[in-house]
C-alpha cells in the first residue's frame, strides 16, 4: 500500500530544449542501479522482456548522427517500431497512428511519479537476481 507522506520521486521531466531525461532526484535515487532505463522501459509498457531497450531511441533513419548518447542523464526519446506495432495490433482503438502511442509513452514517463521506496525495492530485487 502506498501512503500520502511517502518520498515521491519524479520519473522524468522535460529539460531546456524540450527533450526528455530522467531527473536528478531518480538519478541520485538509483546511482548504484545500471537498470535504470530498462525499469523505465517496462514502466510505460507491459513488462515484458521485449521491452526493456523501449527507450534506446537513436534518431531518424536519414540522420547522419544519432540524437541518443545511451547515457542516463541526458535526453532520450521512444522507438519508433514498438508504437508502430501498437498502431498495427490497434491496440487501444482502430485508427491510432504510432505516434499517438509513443506520445502516450512520453506522457508516461514526464508523469510517473513513484514512492521511493518501490524503487528501492526494485533495485534490490534485481540486483538479488543476479548475486
Amino acid at each position: 500500500m502506498i501512503f500520502k507522506d511517502e518520498k515521491l520521486i519524479q520519473l522524468c521531466e522535460f529539460d531546456e530544449q524540450g527533450e526528455i531525461r530522467f531527473t536528478k532526484e531518480l538519478l541520485d535515487a538509483t546511482k548504484d542501479f545500471t537498470e535504470i532505463r530498462k525499469f523505465a522501459s517496462q514502466l510505460i509498457s507491459h513488462w515484458g522482456l521485449e521491452y526493456i531497450r523501449l527507450l534506446d531511441y537513436f534518431g531518424p533513419d536519414d540522420a547522419k548522427e544519432d540524437k541518443f548518447s545511451c547515457i542516463d542523464g541526458e535526453p532520450m526519446d521512444i522507438r519508433d517500431d514498438i508504437p508502430d506495432l501498437y498502431s498495427y495490433k490497434e491496440l487501444a482503438a482502430p485508427g491510432l497512428d504510432g505516434e499517438w502511442y509513443r506520445d502516450i509513452m512520453r506522457a508516461k514517463l514526464v508523469s510517473i511519479k513513484l514512492p521511493e521506496r518501490l524503487i528501492k525495492e526494485y533495485i534490490k530485487a534485481v540486483k538479488k537476481t543476479f548475486d
